[in-house]
Order: C-alpha cells, then sequence, then structure tokens
C-alpha cells in the first residue's frame, strides 16, 4: 500500500471501465472528431472491466475508495459488479445508462420523463449512494436544440429523483479541447449553450433544490489551459451552502482562489481526477501552467492508462495548508456528501467544531 496524504482518501470520479475499439481489426482508421459519438453509437465498440488496472493504482497511491461514474457508453451494470467484487473500495453513480444508450441506437425514443423514472427505478435498490452522474442526462440527438427555461425544467425533473431519494446530483464542467468534445459544449453542433457551456446557469438550479449537494464536475477544469470556466463555478460554490467543487484536474496554483475564499475554502472542494478518462497530460516546459491535461489530435489515442493520482496528487503537495483542511479535500467532505460515515474506521476523524 502507497502512503497516503490523508487520513481517508476518497477519489470521487473514477471511470473504471474501458473501451475495445478494435480499429484495427474493423479496417476502420480512428476520426478523433467523430470518436465520442462513434464510442456511444457503434455496437462494435467492447466496454470491459478495467478495476484490476484502477485497484492497482490505489494500491500504489494510498486512495481507500472510489465513486465510480458512468460515461461514454460505460455502463452501470458493469460498475455495480465492480462494487459487489470490493464493496469496501467502491461506491457508483447512476447514470441509467441502459435507457441512455438504446436511445443512442434508436431502439427507444429518449424523454426526460423516461430517463428519470430509470433514475428512479435505480437508485430505489439502494445500490448508487453515489448519486446522479455524470451530469444531467441530455437528449442524445446531437441537432437537439435547446433555450434555458425548457433544459432547466428538464433538470428540475433530475433534481427531484435526486431530493427524493437523498444523494446528491452532479453537474459537468469545463471540457478538453482536442477531440470532439468541446464541439458539444459550444453548440456548434445545433444546441444552445446550457448547463454543460456555461457553469453561471447553475444558479437557477442550486436555488431551487437547497436540500440537494451539486457537485461541480471537475470544478471548471477537465482540460486545456484555460481557466475560462472556473471563475462561474467559483461563484457558484461560494453563493449557494449546497454546492461543491471537484477539484482534482487543478494544478497547484487553481487552489489558491478557492481556498482562501471565505464561502468556499477546504469545506466544499472534493477530490476527482477523472480517472480512466485517458486524457493525457500536456507539458510546456518554462510556461503556465507548465502541464495540465488535454487531448492532442497529433498524437491519437493514448494506448497506456494515463497516471492521474500521481500527477494530481504531487499537485496537491504543493500546498501549504493544515492537513486538517487537506483531510476535507481528500476525504472528508466526500466522507459527509455520501453518508459513508459507516465505513470510516474511528469517528471524529475529520474537521469539526463544538458549536
Amino acid at each position: 500500500m502507497g502512503i497516503a496524504r490523508g487520513r481517508f482518501v476518497i477519489d470521487t470520479h473514477v471511470h473504471a471501465q474501458r473501451h475495445a475499439a478494435k480499429f484495427k481489426a474493423r479496417g476502420i482508421k480512428p476520426d478523433y472528431s467523430r470518436l465520442g459519438e462513434e464510442m456511444m453509437r457503434s455496437k462494435d465498440i467492447v466496454v470491459y472491466d478495467n478495476s484490476p488496472r484502477l485497484l492497482y493504482d490505489m494500491d500504489r497511491y494510498g486512495v481507500d475508495m472510489c465513486v465510480l461514474v458512468s460515461a461514454f457508453a460505460m455502463t452501470d451494470e458493469i460498475n455495480l459488479e465492480i462494487v459487489r467484487n470490493n464493496p469496501d473500495r467502491f461506491i457508483a453513480q447512476v447514470g441509467a445508462t441502459e435507457y441512455m444508450l438504446q436511445a443512442r441506437r434508436g431502439e427507444i425514443e429518449w424523454t426526460i420523463e423516461g430517463h428519470c423514472a430509470e433514475l428512479d427505478r435505480l437508485l430505489a435498490t439502494g445500490m448508487f449512494p453515489g448519486g446522479i452522474g455524470e451530469g444531467f442526462p441530455l437528449n442524445p440527438d446531437p441537432k437537439r436544440p435547446y433555450v434555458w427555461e425548457e433544459r432547466f425544467q428538464e433538470i428540475c425533473q433530475v433534481m427531484e429523483v435526486a431530493k427524493k431519494h437523498g444523494v446528491p446530483a452532479t453537474y459537468h464542467t469545463g471540457m478538453p479541447t482536442g477531440y470532439a468534445g468541446s464541439k458539444r459544449v459550444m453548440g456548434v453542433l445545433g444546441r444552445a449553450v446550457t448547463d454543460w457551456g456555461n457553469p453561471l446557469l447553475c444558479h437557477d438550479v442550486a436555488a431551487a433544490y437547497p436540500e440537494v449537494p451539486i457537485i461541480m464536475q471537475h470544478g471548471g477544469m477537465q482540460g486545456w489551459w484555460s481557466e475560462m470556466y472556473m471563475e462561474p463555478t467559483f461563484e457558484i460554490a461560494a453563493a449557494h451552502r449546497n454546492v461543491y467543487l471537484e477539484c482534482g484536474m487543478y494544478w497547484a496554483e487553481l487552489y489558491e482562489k478557492p481556498l482562501t475564499d471565505p464561502n468556499i475554502g477546504a469545506e466544499k472542494l472534493i477530490w476527482g481526477t477523472d480517472w480512466g478518462a485517458s486524457i493525457p497530460v500536456q507539458y510546456r516546459p518554462g510556461l503556465y501552467p507548465q502541464t495540465y491535461f488535454d487531448q492532442n489530435r497529433k498524437q491519437g489515442l493514448p494506448i497506456h492508462q494515463v497516471d492521474y493520482f500521481g500527477w494530481s496528487l504531487r499537485q496537491l503537495d504543493k500546498l501549504d495548508i493544515p492537513q486538517d483542511d487537506l483531510n476535507l479535500i481528500l476525504g472528508g467532505n466526500a466522507v459527509r456528501i455520501f453518508k459513508l460515515e459507516d465505513r470510516m474506521p474511528h469517528s471524529r476523524m475529520f474537521k469539526e467544531y463544538a458549536e
């Protein structure tokens, strides 16, 4: 077991599944501009359990537990199997992935009502204490235009499900620039820019559902060197008690603003790295930032397992803050948000003061 940076370390954003695209076997040249669409629609791409590599990294870096997230045609079913095999190491979020895959393949017509009914059914099993993610469900038709008023009503239906089951919901922020993801965010496929492209819209969601914890995934930084999405996420977290920021993809200097904001602080940061998303670290010697996550079309898809834990934990090592604060970021806040107190070896492990 590696030396842990905190008393109980939880990565709140992990993809324990991976894709076997078999481009050579199919005689297909990878088209990175359409990669995301193919991953989610093609029946030829196989999704498999990648948890052995994840468990190896967890042991090497001293990570006690991970929250499993489904995305890019990954399935709730595989995540549940991983949880069953390692109940002390994992919990899962729910995405109603089978419903979404059927809609993407044209087998059923997607509706927010249908998606929420499936989320409700799965959460009722008690197998998904990680809440709803990754992000809010969205109509899979890439040409479907949205205005915020309509999208907000869809999100409210998802939030009602989260409220009913007492679990957190996730609001996706930030996007790497390399492959096709940023096009979806910025609306060039026909969508108006809504929740994925504008973190400030979360004001409406957080104010309407103050009792539901909202995790702003990636805290505005999923990739690239630009900080354009970060400032809005800081505003949301500072303005609402129920909003938390994922910070696992921050380079060290990015922690300064939220940590020194009296309305954010260590109490509202949670460590979530996006392990398994296969976004490599880019290197620019002498520039700021010198290293950062992003995709690179010239390199193509990484075949190796990108090391998220190592880079992210080295950024945290640069912070000269109290260990009790670091313990909150690395696990204490997640214990409270996901109601994992019964998983702790002892009580009173994390920062708390008598009233």
